[in-house]
């Protein structure tokens, strides 16, 4: 993931998961706009939502789980009070351990022009909480995520 992160990446039609949330409050900084770290946390509200619709997972920590490794953001335009928006979710490659996923967070009540606010990646690994390490990806996982993502990048 170092470096600059690929454009088609992000191209909406690739997109298959995707959950709507509206802006809150709370998420907003002084300026009146959503401030930069509650985007993360859409971005993990819609790779849990991700995980239990693809994944089968239900957060049990006592079960196999998945550890944030690594997060870029890129803010393209800001959000406000009541905003209504899309968290688009996808996996782009599935390694030994390690998965990458990308986010769009796209505005939904404007304009019939698409307008993303968010763009972003997320390197995931897959992990044993009882016993305290990483794991391989489990099998069910990755024959759900390769049935549920055409196209999908193999690799280490």
């Amino acid at each position: 993931m170092a470096g600059q992160v690929d454009p088609t990446l992000f191209n909406p039609e690739l997109f298959f998961h995707q959950i709507n949330l509206v802006v809150r409050f709370g998420d907003l900084d002084a300026l009146g706009h959503v401030n930069h770290t509650k985007y993360l946390t859409y971005m993990e509200q819609g790779r849990i939502s991700y995980a239990r619709d693809i994944l089968g997972w239900e957060g049990d920590l006592k079960a196999i789980g998945m550890i944030l490794a690594s997060a870029t953001v890129d803010y393209l335009l800001p959000l406000g009070f009541g905003d209504k928006f899309a968290v688009m979710t996808r996996c782009t490659r599935l390694g030994n351990k390690s998965f990458d996923m990308a986010y769009l967070i796209q505005r939904s009540d404007t304009s019939p022009q698409i307008e993303i606010a968010a763009t972003g990646v997320t390197r995931l690994v897959a992990y044993a909480y009882q016993q305290d390490q990483t794991i391989a990806i489990p099998t069910a996982w990755r024959e759900r995520i390769q049935a549920f993502e055409p196209g999908l990048k193999q690799g280490a």
